[in-house]
């Protein structure tokens, strides 16, 4: 009888660390902000290009790249990011999707039209601004005008676009 209540209470206590463990990404955020666009996300292994949704909440950012009506990919941005469910700290996913180490909140500063690495090769414009930036491994080109980003590393072939729709 002790031994069944005791293996019951582990069983229950990993089923509370997996919930916990594997549903971050799945807690609901109220969005205060969505926003349709033109997404354009391009990889040496993924390429997407589709009317979606930027969808803003606190702390919590999310692209949806959607085709056919159907949700094709879900990027969500917090503490860590989440690509179609599956979560890595920043600076892991910064390898994993940019090819190189990059700071943390490079996603994200994107995303948000925030200048990158600190303003570096900075040069405003009518509309926004431009950046052309040259790393030890990697060249980037990053342009935003009014709610329009296009981010391109060109050593490692990355693309990211986001025009906004009417």
């Amino acid at each position: 009888m002790y031994r069944t209540t005791k293996i019951k209470k582990g069983l229950h206590i990993m089923c509370i660390v997996a919930l916990m463990a594997f549903g971050g990404c799945s807690v609901k955020h109220d969005i205060m902000l969505s926003s349709p666009y033109l997404i354009t996300l391009k990889t040496p292994e993924m390429a997407f290009s589709d009317a979606g949704f930027l969808n803003q909440a606190n702390n919590y950012t999310q692209l949806q790249i959607f085709s056919a009506g159907t949700a094709i990919l879900n990027l969500e941005m917090q503490e860590r990011i989440c690509l179609d469910g599956v979560c890595l700290d920043a600076l892991d996913f910064n390898k994993r999707f940019f090819g190189t180490e990059h700071y943390a909140t490079l996603l994200h500063d994107i995303v948000h039209k925030k200048p990158l690495y600190e303003g570096r090769g900075y040069t405003k414009t009518d509309t926004g601004f431009s950046q052309n930036i040259l790393l030890k491994n990697a060249r980037i080109t990053y342009t935003v005008e009014g709610d329009m980003r296009y981010f391109k590393e060109a050593k490692h072939g990355i693309l990211i676009r986001l025009r906004p729709l009417p």
